[in-house]
């Protein structure tokens, strides 16, 4: 990290939200519990940590887990189940100190054992994570995941129950952010290796957080309970969060006016309408980014200037006003609003950098006529995929409209359920597909790493040498301007290929019910139970 955890903190942005209503009007739940109801679109993808590399999936388990250190309530990273953190002069050395009061959820210790079997799982090839990524930071790490070396030159080694030693590539600026999140969260080993699948049952789901898991019913809803376990248990006030399943907006907003639920983040173009103006109405930004991935080995965007052409010829901010009817910023790079420059600390990276392409639907049809398809003529049978909600459906429709009228490109679009949507985009059935990533971290490495060519595997299939070797050298520098002229230059190669067509950023606008207070949102997007309370 830097010579001492706390520099990470100067490089911070308290980007919290905290909700902190107040009301005369008293809480409809029982005097004797104090339970609170959240809507989910579905259910998460999967409820292991060490194989989660979803936004969704990493709301729930934010309440049910924690690692060493987690975002606290002023938007940095704090200490969690670490007592003591100690980092040597070069700033790649971490020794970690595992709270002797901290325990899983059924009472056993959380050990220093704990976490070096679960990062090594992470890692190992076997069990094919798709967040091991998050850990090539590790020493030997990438080696180990390719193959290339054993387990036990991970730089993670327990030394005792409660000493973890930690040894990475080279100085990281955000590794204390990035033990945040889900994939550096502890599992139990005796239990993931048990008979039964362990996350299937609230019985064999064993957590360190603020609540446990004690029932779960498919397409319904998750409830969950405080955990008398957790470390910080005398502080969390609520006894029950209630996580309902609620997959079309409009839905969702009848719930909630109905007094059904009492937060909701997904919300409709009639509920920004009807709530953006109250006090229950919350919007901050959100370190992420909608896109969509184009298969590059798929005629005919194996051709860079007909991917410019699809990209540049959509009109992004029509579609924020007028589909989805919301407050967006329109994406004319892939790193987000919401992320500090590294230099001008007093700006934020998009403001700086600035915008990498512009829309212009003439230029979009030079390109394509250069390429070889005028007006269209002679492409393939183009192919768009989404995923099922609405909002997803109207974003494509208007979108097809577009290429229809401003390239003269006939597209068909094919729909999926989100739980068979990912493994389309992992075995490359698709030329071009809807795609969103919410970064982990304050630094534009977690939003532009994605393509570096180790990660595009089970996606844009995009390898480009020097943009891989210019992340690749700011995991090895410290020299902040340096490190964010890379990321300038890296981005507009990216903007330049296009292998990805970035829409708008995201912000998290939610609805919180005036008697229930302290419902926390971070720079990540995850909502936070563990400082709630019921009025």
């Amino acid at each position: 990290m830097k010579r001492k955890a706390g520099l990470i903190l100067t490089l911070l942005l308290s980007v919290f939200v905290f909700v902190a209503c107040s009301s005369d009007e008293t809480s409809e739940n029982s005097q004797d519990e104090k339970k609170i109801i959240y809507a989910l679109p579905d259910e998460p993808e999967t409820l292991d940590p060490t194989l989660n590399v979803y936004s969704r999936s990493s709301v729930v388990m934010q309440n049910l887990f924690r690692g060493l250190y987690t975002i606290g309530p002023e938007g940095v990273p704090v200490p969690s189940l670490a007592a003591e953190t100690i980092v040597d002069e070069t700033g790649t050395k971490y020794t970690f100190k595992i709270h002797e009061d901290a325990k899983w959820s059924d009472g056993e210790p959380v050990t220093a054992h704990d976490f070096e079997y679960s990062w090594k799982r992470v890692l190992n090839p076997d069990v094919a994570s798709g967040a091991a990524f998050d850990l090539y930071y590790l020493k030997n790490g990438l080696a180990y995941n390719e193959g290339k070396v054993s387990a036990d030159e991970v730089g993670v080694k327990a030394v005792d129950e409660h000493t973890l030693e930690v040894e990475l590539e080279n100085p990281t600026p955000y590794f204390l952010n990035l033990l945040c999140a889900t994939s550096y969260y502890p599992v139990r080993q005796d239990v993931v290796e048990g008979e039964e699948e362990w996350t299937k049952s609230p019985d064999t789901y064993l957590v360190t957080g603020p609540f446990t898991l004690v029932e779960k019913k498919a397409k319904e809803k998750y409830v969950l309970k405080k955990n008398p376990n957790y470390l910080n248990a005398d502080n969390v006030k609520i006894d029950t969060l209630e996580i309902v399943f609620i997959e079309a907006p409009e839905a969702e907003l009848a719930a909630y006016m109905n007094g059904e639920i009492d937060v909701s983040d997904n919300l409709s173009a009639e509920a920004m309408a009807q709530y953006k103006d109250s006090p229950e109405y919350t919007v901050s930004p959100r370190i992420g980014t909608y896109y969509f991935d184009i298969n590059v080995t798929k005629e005919p965007f194996d051709d860079p200037q007909v991917r410019k052409a699809f990209g540049i010829s959509i009109n992004r901010q029509q579609i924020i006003e007028n589909v989805m009817q919301s407050t967006e910023k329109p994406a004319y790079g892939f790193v987000p609003y919401g992320m500090p420059h590294g230099v001008q600390t007093d700006q934020e990276y998009r403001d700086v950098v600035g915008n990498l392409f512009e829309e212009d639907a003439e230029e979009a049809k030079r390109l394509l006529a250069e390429a070889g398809y005028p007006n269209g003529e002679g492409l393939p049978e183009i192919e768009l995929l989404t995923m099922a909600s609405q909002t997803d459906k109207d974003i494509a429709q208007a979108i097809q409209s577009m290429w229809k009228e401003n390239l003269g490109v006939e597209v068909s679009i094919r729909t999926m359920e989100s739980k068979v949507y990912w493994d389309e985009l992992s075995n490359g059935n698709f030329m071009i597909a809807r795609d969103g990533w919410t970064g982990d971290y304050l630094d534009p490495m977690t939003n532009l790493t994605l393509f570096e060519s180790v990660n595009t595997a089970d996606d844009t299939r995009w390898v480009n040498e020097e943009y891989d070797a210019l992340l690749q050298e700011n995991r090895e520098i410290l020299d902040q301007q340096k490190r964010m002229d890379n990321y300038a230059k890296a981005e507009k190669i990216l903007m330049d290929e296009m292998s990805v067509i970035p829409l708008y950023f995201y912000e998290d606008s939610f609805l919180v019910k005036p008697h229930v207070k302290g419902v926390l949102k971070n720079y990540i997007g995850h909502t936070y139970f563990e400082y709630a309370d019921v009025e």
